[in-house]
């Protein structure tokens, strides 16, 4: 299969969303860059075999990709059942402490009325600050998803785009079926640290819902 790179994934992502049914997808990419697993959240109005014909169809028309429908796996809502709403974690509280040369970052986030927290520690200088606050966050979302996947923060940068500052963050999410490389954005408007929290979660975001089902 042809190797993929994010802005690739994202748009197949995308298209897939589009097809009839279809509530929320996933893809998984392999070691070698290629897509190993499709994991798609469907509706009941049409058969798994349906949806997995129209995303085959979709994607390679309208991107040129041929996909191997051994790799695609339909979930569906039982009829009856409501769809998930969005899960959208919201930061309630930040505390960077600091003893010494090293610093802790506290982080409480609430997902659907449950609060979880997250903790990180290191180095007290400026940019590791951010890496903690990033750290601290997955954390947290690690703890909400009960430890099924795992999360490694890959890389955190506050850059300047258009007259503006922003933090990106990317972050490996690891599971039982692969490795995946997962960005996300976030303006800094007061506190940089609160923008990385932000980011990280921008990241995570569209994988929550499927995530947490599995």
């Amino acid at each position: 299969m042809v190797e993929l790179d994010y802005n690739s994934i994202k748009e197949c992502e995308n298209l897939i969303l589009q097809v009839r049914g279809v509530v929320s997808t996933q893809i998984v990419k392999g070691n070698s860059g290629e897509i190993s697993e499709i994991h798609v959240l469907a509706d009941s109005s049409r058969s798994a075999k349906q949806v997995v014909r129209d995303i085959e169809s979709a994607v390679l028309v309208q991107l040129g990709i041929e996909l191997d429908h051994k790799k695609i796996s339909v979930a569906q809502l039982q009829a009856g059942e409501e769809e998930p709403s969005p899960i959208r974690p919201r930061l309630e509280s930040i505390e960077i402490t600091v003893k010494g040369t090293m610093a802790e970052a506290n982080i409480s986030i609430n997902f659907d009325t449950i609060t979880h927290q997250g903790k990180a520690k290191g180095a007290n200088v400026s940019r590791n600050r951010l890496r903690l606050a990033a750290i601290a966050t997955l954390n947290a979302v690690e703890s909400y998803l009960g430890g099924t996947v795992s999360f490694m923060l890959e890389d955190v940068q506050k850059i300047n785009f258009s007259g503006r500052e922003v933090v990106l963050v990317g972050i490996s999410l690891i599971t039982p079926v692969g490795e995946e490389t997962l960005l996300g954005a976030a303006l800094v408007a007061r506190d940089e640290r609160e923008s990385a929290v932000k980011a990280a979660l921008d990241a995570l975001n569209r994988r929550l819902i499927l995530l947490k089902k599995e």
